[in-house]
């Protein structure tokens, strides 16, 4: 005969269900639970049967609160759990029920005692407290010989016995159990019993699910389901219920939310990740790899303009180039006088000064003479330019072979030539020893000097150099084409103004000066050059980074579905679980962004070692890269975060 009800003795109730369902499903769906009726006194031994699929695991999940049913009513000690938010569900579960599963649910890398201590980890209590009471309940199931084990080493009734231990932390007023010995055998099945018996004789209330007739023999009452319906009731043993005695329940109708104290949750977060070091260094590296790129990308960016604006102080920032405007070239006359040397070199501020013309040579060749080898070309088109002897010191030209030219051969308008490197080796010449000479047209000149390198004015590297009277003499050259001035640094702005009034002093404004940018422009621009192409660079290190922590994050949550059931079943609620996952992410971002900014230090000062630069180090990006690499954490971490907090505690265990 089925019964619409199942009845408890007459005895304060610890819950009851008033036609309770469960559907699963919409287009097509599935009836779990049909019309539940169940009560259960304080106090009580009820064993659930029936066959799989029946819906045991489903009415033992609503009964922990670990899921909501479908329809109708279910009370726990008077309150109605359907008017319970998340959090206070989880305090309900974390106060007032324990869970003991068939599969354990131990964490494989924390200790028995640290297992057991899991417990309260959602009741805000101090870690001494948890200790005390973790060691107390040990003890009560004869482990306190093994509260430093690992749960891999023990056997499959020991590890039963802690999941027991757990589940009686801090006394909750009821045990589920689901299929408690299912895996243990027959001396670990009785051992188990015998400690269940011995609890529920000091008062607790018990709710077993199982398919072994043995463990439903030594309950008080059996309910038995079929196709998601009770079928039966029987009573087994005699029931010692105590009596009711009319005191209100503990929870006085308010069940509290649970909660996590920071340092418990910090300590849970730094536990997750250490449970797997290979792991979590492989997914640090990826924001190891992207800050490092971006601390040394500014620091280089930095030390290599440093160093460039020195070279342009030392180089650029001490030249001044004075021409014609291009009005006056146009006029054919003379506008730079052929004593410019002379008069600006005594000018406050000038290091040196030369002047440069180019020579107009027509249609004429130049070539060695004689030839030294016939079968190669001997004559060339070449850049023949006019100097005057201070020209060499402006460009700081440097001198391979032999002399300059001087002041006395440009008076005498002696044919002598000073050849720039490219131009020697055309002309077969290596060596002035042997006082060579070229040809230019039908004009023979001296080689007295042949150039190693100038730092400006590099058309003379290529170019044949002749005294500014002979170009006067021999091609009719009617007055300087530029002039050249070296100042030291820092005169540049006041020679610019100066120059042109000491070479037409009756109108200067003939004469056209060209001199270098602002040095900090300069500095501005190189440098903005220079961390525009390497911040590209550390910011795509930095997503592959973040790339790298979400997906490892998520792999993690995969992989730690059941420890995120258990978490949910002893009372964390799905913020808990977000915050504990966004912090393990997080602080996988500060460890790589302490780690990225030292190498990346370390790598800005051994280029610059290298290079024998001056190391450059902005202050603020050692500080700033682990903030970064914890924001990216936080970003990259709540996708995985939120599908791990979203995750019902049903669904957890079922996979």
């Amino acid at each position: 005969m089925v019964k619409s009800r199942t009845e408890a003795p007459n005895h304060h109730l610890i819950l009851e269900l008033n036609q309770v369902s469960r559907h699963f499903g919409h287009e097509s769906v599935v009836q779990a639970l049909n019309a539940i009726n169940l009560r259960v006194a304080v106090g009580e031994w009820l064993a659930i049967t029936g066959p799989s699929g029946a819906g045991k695991s489903t009415l033992l999940n609503i009964l922990g609160c670990l899921d909501r049913p479908t329809s109708g009513a279910y009370l726990f000690e008077g309150i109605d759990t359907a008017a319970l938010s998340d959090g206070q569900r989880a305090g309900l579960r974390s106060r007032y029920i324990g869970f003991v599963f068939q599969s354990f649910h131990l964490l494989p890398h924390r200790s028995v005692l640290e297992n057991v201590m899991l417990a309260e980890i959602y009741r805000r209590q101090s870690r001494q407290g948890r200790r005390a009471r973790a060691l107390a309940a040990l003890e009560r199931v004869g482990l306190s010989h093994r509260v430093d084990f690992l749960p891999t080493t023990l056997s499959g009734g020991e590890r039963q016995r802690v999941a027991i231990a757990r589940a009686l932390v801090d006394s909750p007023s009821l045990l589920l159990c689901d299929e408690p010995t299912g895996n243990l055998d027959s001396k670990s099945t009785n051992n188990i019993l015998d400690l269940l018996a011995e609890l529920n004789g000091q008062g607790l209330t018990i709710l077993v699910v199982t398919h072994d007739e043995h463990v439903a023999e030594r309950a008080h009452r059996r309910v038995h389901i079929v196709d998601g319906a009770l079928t039966e009731a029987a009573v087994t043993a005699p029931s010692p219920l105590p009596k009711s005695d009319g005191s209100a329940p503990a929870h006085q109708g308010k069940i509290s939310r649970s909660g996590i104290r920071p340092a418990d949750l910090l300590d849970e977060a730094m536990a997750g990740m250490f449970a797997r070091p290979g792991r979590m260094m492989l997914t640090v590296l990826g924001v190891v790899i992207g800050l490092t790129a971006l601390v040394a990308t500014l620091g280089i960016s930095r030390t290599a303009s440093n160093r460039i604006i020195s070279q342009f102080d030392e180089l650029a920032a001490t030249e001044i180039i004075v021409r014609a405007q291009a009005a006056a070239l146009e006029s054919q006359s003379q506008v730079i006088p052929w004593d410019a040397e002379a008069r600006l070199m005594r000018l406050n501020g000038v290091a040196a000064a030369g002047t440069l013309s180019e020579v107009n040579i027509g249609d004429a060749l130049v070539s060695a003479s004689p030839v030294k080898d016939p079968q190669r070309q001997t004559a060339f088109r070449m850049s023949v330019q006019a100097a005057s002897p201070g020209l060499f010191g402006a460009v700081r030209a440097e001198l391979r072979r032999g002399r300059l030219l001087d002041v006395g051969q440009s008076l005498r308008a002696d044919r002598v030539a000073v050849l720039g490197p490219i131009a020697a080796q055309r002309l077969g010449i290596v060596n002035v020893a042997q006082l060579p000479a070229i040809a230019i047209g039908d004009r023979l000149y001296l080689v007295i000097g042949i150039l190693g390198g100038v730092a400006r004015q590099p058309d003379l590297l290529s170019a044949v150099v002749i005294p500014e009277g002979t170009a006067r003499r021999d091609f009719g050259l009617n007055g300087p084409g530029l002039v050249m001035i070296e100042t030291h640094i820092g005169a540049t702005p006041l020679l610019v103004e100066q120059a042109p009034l000491a070479l037409r002093p009756d109108d200067p404004t003939l004469l056209k000066v060209e001199f270098p940018p602002e040095p900090q422009r300069v500095r501005d621009a190189v440098q903005g050059d220079l961390n525009v192409m390497f911040l590209l660079f550390g910011g795509l290190s930095l997503i592959v980074g973040a790339i790298g922590i979400g997906n490892m994050t998520l792999v993690s949550v995969l992989e730690r579905i059941g420890e995120i059931g258990l978490r949910r079943a002893i009372g964390a609620t799905r913020a808990h679980i977000a915050a504990q996952f966004l912090l393990e992410s997080a602080t996988l971002g500060i460890i790589g962004g302490i780690l990225g900014a030292s190498l990346g230090v370390l790598i800005v000062v051994a280029v610059a070692a290298y290079q024998l630069w001056t190391p450059v180090l902005d202050p603020s990006a050692p500080l700033v890269a682990p903030l970064l690499g914890g924001a990216i954490g936080l970003v990259s971490g709540a996708y995985p975060a939120i599908r791990a907090a979203q995750l019902e505690p049903v669904e957890a265990f079922r996979n």
